[in-house]
């Protein structure tokens, strides 16, 4: 903790707001969405019934919560914006209505892209938020760039930066994966990662070069004909069995999954949501 500094306030607001494990291997993102809403507690003006004036967040509430809203990643999932913008997932309703049981993450290609991060966040939040989605193209974006947008998201109070970045590039298992940004310190140029995958690893702190050169990596689905296209999938039964596009065993099969989609590769980076004016 001799790393923190005044760059560190979202890593306690994090951790205190209601900062979860993913409840599975692919809910990454919506782990990360979940944490960046629930650490903005003080800042909460929720929707109250029908009336929409004065709010902020429109988050569920949990059952289990009641009468206190708090963003479950289960939650989160549910309702029309999600469903007609983002994946299509069910609330879990026995009778199927509402999407019943579907879930649309553990379809491929697997996972959400940063694009549905983004909208995934604009959901639950009024248009008194900015949401900005950046890639980190090398072409296009410097260091210098992405470590000015980073530091001055997390020394504003009303702000929040989620990353998307692949392992490999910091020396970890894994591929694709999304996190919270905790703080920066700026006598190692090195910002903290606060990782949603708790089990797997703790927070680290990442060289700003680094963390550029993770984030300045390939989706090969970073896009695609998202909610609905994954219903092109289930229209295949390709032995007349099992649906091999819709749970692919091999290479080959997934890649003719992503044809389907429609999917277009896109570069991973950041997100960043902060409020207006």
């Amino acid at each position: 903790f001799s790393y923190l500094s005044e760059y560190s306030l979202d890593y306690f607001l994090i951790n205190s707001g209601g900062f979860d494990a993913q409840i599975n291997q692919a809910y990454c993102a919506v782990a990360t969405v979940a944490s960046v809403l629930n650490s903005l507690k003080y800042a909460k003006r929720f929707r109250e019934g029908g009336d929409l004036s004065g709010w902020s967040f429109d988050l569920p509430i949990d059952p289990r919560y009641d009468p206190y809203p708090y963003a479950t990643q289960q939650d989160i999932l549910t309702g029309d914006c999600v469903w007609n913008t983002v994946i299509e997932h069910g609330d879990g309703s026995a009778n199927g209505e509402h999407g019943g049981n579907v879930d649309g993450i553990f379809k491929p290609p697997y996972g959400l892209s940063l694009e549905q991060s983004a909208k995934l966040l604009k959901c639950h939040t009024s248009d008194e938020w900015q949401v900005t989605v950046q890639e980190v193209d090398p072409s296009k974006l410097t260091l210098s760039r992405m470590r000015y947008d980073l530091k001055a998201a997390l020394i504003d109070p009303d702000a929040r930066v989620m990353i998307n970045y692949d392992r490999k590039g910091l020396g970890q298992v894994g591929g694709g994966h999304f996190s919270p940004l905790g703080a920066y310190h700026a006598s190692t140029d090195s910002f903290l990662i606060v990782d949603v995958a708790k089990y797997k690893y703790p927070p680290v702190w990442v060289g700003a070069d680094t963390l550029f050169a993770a984030m300045s990596t390939v989706d090969k689905c970073g896009t695609y004909d998202y909610p609905k296209g994954q219903e092109r999938l289930a229209d295949n039964t390709s032995d007349g069995k099992s649906n091999k596009l819709v749970n692919p065993l091999t290479p080959e099969e997934y890649l003719r999954s992503l044809e389907l989609l429609n999917c277009k590769q896109k570069m991973r980076g950041y997100i960043i949501l902060k409020k207006r004016g």
